[in-house]
């Protein structure tokens, strides 16, 4: 017999079949609530399955993340968008916010967004993408780093985001560049 996920206090559990995302690592299946002995210590983990997007050509199976119950909020993990807060991650879009500095170097503005991400889920998510979106346009040559890390939030948000409007991702996306396009750098 499994073990039930108990409740960690600080969030929600989740019991094996349940779908979650988890930071960046996007949509993913609970397959088990599992013990492990760590230093002569029983720790319960969610032990994730991460979900390919329907577009997705590769057949290879990803590795299972393995996250601590006890800590699985703080580090990420969290119940898929609702229509109502798709709307709510929307209007992150259309506000004039830029929600971090855009002076402050890479070294220090990077570890905020991850931050984000992690303690405020897909409004985290929205505010980071809105963010990159203004820091790219203000780099002549954007660095490889905010590519990257633009490419995966947007990416990981978009399907988020068509999924829970129930659109297809290219109308999403239209929406949301749409609504990026009066963001403008502000002298701070």
């Amino acid at each position: 017999m499994e073990p039930q996920a108990p409740s960690t206090g600080n969030g929600p559990s989740f019991d094996p079949g349940a779908t979650v995302v988890y930071g960046m690592h996007g949509k993913c299946v609970v397959r088990a609530v599992e013990n492990r002995q760590l230093a002569g210590e029983q720790i319960a983990f969610y032990k994730l399955e991460p979900q390919k997007s329907s577009l997705s050509r590769s057949t290879r199976q990803e590795p299972a993340i393995w996250v601590p119950l006890a800590t699985a909020q703080e580090r990420g993990l969290r119940v898929p968008l609702d229509a109502a807060a798709a709307q709510a991650v929307m209007k992150i879009f259309s506000s004039r916010e830029y929600y971090f500095r855009a002076d402050e170097p890479w070294s220090v503005v990077q570890p905020k967004l991850d931050q984000a991400i992690r303690l405020e889920g897909a409004l985290g998510l929205a505010k980071v993408a809105s963010y990159l979106h203004v820091l790219k346009k203000r780099q002549i040559v954007p660095s490889t780093e905010v590519s990257r890390l633009a490419e995966t939030v947007n990416k990981l948000l978009l399907r988020e985001l068509s999924e829970a409007l129930s659109q297809p991702i290219r109308v999403v996306e239209d929406r949301v560049s749409k609504d990026l396009r009066h963001k403008t750098l502000l002298d701070q």
